[in-house]
């Protein structure tokens, strides 16, 4: 999303007023520079995220992500995985060492390990090699395609968040999970529905970790950068 925004949306149609509440700015917004469309971008998305929850805000977003066929959606999100391995880890967000290591333990005894996302599915699975996870083991937001294949700005249901994480588990996979991880109230419905035991990630949210420990789900607390 970053990428996209700092890029200029350049994959995106002229016309997003229907997207925005100042429709007059967004009718076309290839007139202004992607410095203001970006500051007026991620004031639209925090109030989106304010008026209408965190999946509202995850929603709204979808439209930036439209415009770009399997091929491109797989190179630009190669390419920026690529810009984000050169940042100082302090600055970028980098798959947990000790989360890699029991992803490779767990395959290693014959498991079978997927990713579930409420991000693009397409823009995940393009770098989930790189965690020791097939690509078609990634279950994320989907969105409908044109007759060319680009991506469109509507959701295709169920979308990859809350209950929808579980929804698309059981149509995709056919079974829930025996061991499932996750670090925030997106992912509780898909903790519960953990067959054998469910672990969350402690990243400072009390009331998440209260639920959890209500629910018998373990608690890993957050690994430390090293």
């Amino acid at each position: 999303m970053e990428a996209v925004v700092s890029e200029g949306m350049v994959n995106l149609p002229k016309d997003l007023s229907n997207h925005f509440r100042d429709t007059d700015f967004w009718q076309d917004h290839t007139l202004h520079s992607a410095e203001t469309k970006a500051s007026l971008l991620w004031e639209e998305y925090s109030y989106q995220l304010k008026e209408f929850g965190i999946e509202g805000g995850y929603r709204w977003t979808s439209f930036l992500f439209q415009g770009l066929d399997q091929i491109e959606f797989y190179a630009f999100s190669q390419r920026y995985w690529e810009k984000v391995k050169a940042l100082p880890r302090e600055s970028a967000v980098f798959p947990q060492a000790e989360m890699l290591d029991l992803l490779q333990y767990l395959q290693s005894h014959g498991w079978e390990s997927y990713i579930v996302t409420a991000s693009p599915e397409l823009g995940i699975a393009a770098i989930a090699p790189h965690f020791s996870i097939p690509e078609s083991k990634v279950i994320g937001m989907r969105q409908e395609k044109n007759a060319k294949g680009k991506t469109l700005p509507k959701i295709i249901e169920p979308y990859t968040y809350g209950e929808g994480k579980v929804q698309a588990i059981e149509s995709r996979i056919k079974r829930m999970p025996d061991l499932a991880f996750g670090d925030s109230f997106n992912d509780f419905p898909m903790l519960c529905a953990a067959k054998l035991g469910a672990v969350a990630i402690d990243k400072g949210n009390a009331e998440f970790v209260a639920a959890c420990t209500k629910q018998n789900i373990f608690i890993q607390p957050y690994f430390p950068l090293l």
